[in-house]
């Protein structure tokens, strides 16, 4: 009777479960792999304490993945277990009968499977923290329910209420990517108000953004601005604490789908973080921000506006039918994402 291990440092362990058992058990290594073993022994790699990328991709083992599906598909003829238990269990088995049983292989087989996927899932968890892909609200409220102190966003002078929080770090990224001078307005995760022209909007409330040194009046609920001139509450763009790709996280608000440079006022203003977006802007102001979970609302919404003379961008795939559509609307011109992230336009 073989037992395979996919580690070899459970070889300690799968010995003291053999000691004093009649049958006789050779133990094979990863390196004496073969076809030939009646029993695998699945340890798959401690995920790091520390989450960082690399660390997180590197318990990722191709090998012992693929030689744990194909004994999974063979289980009527070999058996996969992933702890001492199991193991123990289908040893007994094998000492009172000389087989394992077809029901103990099967609860085996799942027992495993559901250890791999239980396995897999916090990979996926800690790398969607990583890259901040997770849906949007849910991903800032965890972090609201871990500070267990309020909502402060750190290393920042300012309390932030929560919807703020989501609305300022809406701000920020788009921001990040519009041209200087520009100006734009967020309430409740939506784009209200924009100008490259930096002509300020004439409302009130909300959060709003300015490329450049801000000096209008406190009517705004925060301001967020490369720099400030008299006596403003808000807060400069360069304090925010950046993460890789244009992706910003600070405290308890993050936005997450990686951006894709350009220098378009209209693609920028797309460029929602975590949904379906599409900019509509005419005259270098934005005429409308739809913002959706399903991409036919999108266009659905857009029959209600005129849309001759206007330039419309969305952060995801359009197919060529819905192209020459906008275009007979009127559109001057279209944008567009394809699938591997590149700008497309027309």
């Amino acid at each position: 009777m073989k037992i395979l291990l996919s580690a070899p440092e459970t070889k300690s362990e799968i010995s003291d479960i053999l000691e004093g058992l009649g049958e006789e058990y050779e133990i094979l290594l990863p390196q004496e792999q073969s076809q030939d073993f009646d029993i695998l022994y699945v340890k798959w790699k401690e995920l790091p304490s520390e989450k960082r990328e690399n660390e997180v991709l590197s318990t990722i083992d191709e090998n012992a993945i693929k030689l744990f599906f194909e004994t999974i598909k063979d289980y009527r003829e070999r058996v996969v277990v992933t702890d001492p238990d199991g193991l123990r269990l289908a040893l007994s088995e094998i000492e009172r009968t000389g087989d394992v049983s077809l029901q103990t292989r099967r609860f085996l087989l799942l027992k495993a499977l559901a250890h791999f996927l239980s396995f897999q899932s916090r990979i996926l968890k800690d790398l969607s923290d990583l890259f901040f892909i997770k849906e949007w609200e849910s991903f800032v409220l965890e972090r609201i329910q871990e500070e267990n102190s309020g909502v402060v966003v750190k290393r920042l002078p300012s309390k932030i209420s929560v919807e703020k929080a989501l609305d300022v770090s809406l701000v920020v990224h788009f921001l990040r990517y519009l041209p200087h001078g520009a100006c734009i307005l967020v309430k409740d995760r939506i784009v209200v108000y924009a100008s490259s022209k930096g002509d300020l909007p004439n409302m009130s409330g909300g959060v709003l953004g300015y490329k450049g040194i801000f000096s209008g009046e406190r009517k705004y609920d925060f301001v967020v601005a490369e720099d400030f001139e008299g006596n403003v509450e808000g807060v400069k763009l360069s304090e925010f604490d950046t993460h890789e790709e244009g992706m910003v996280l600070f405290g308890t608000a993050g936005v997450l789908r990686e951006p894709v440079p350009t220098n378009s006022f209209t693609e920028a203003l797309s460029m929602h973080p975590a949904f379906d977006c599409c900019a509509v802007t005419k005259n270098d102001h934005l005429v409308a921000h739809l913002v959706e979970l399903d991409k036919k609302v999108i266009f659905e919404k857009l029959e209600r506006f005129d849309l001759v003379g206007t330039s419309v961008a969305f952060n995801f795939l359009v197919e060529e039918s819905s192209r020459n559509y906008l275009k007979k609307k009127g559109v001057l011109r279209i944008s567009w994402i394809d699938s591997r992230r590149i700008w497309r336009r027309c």
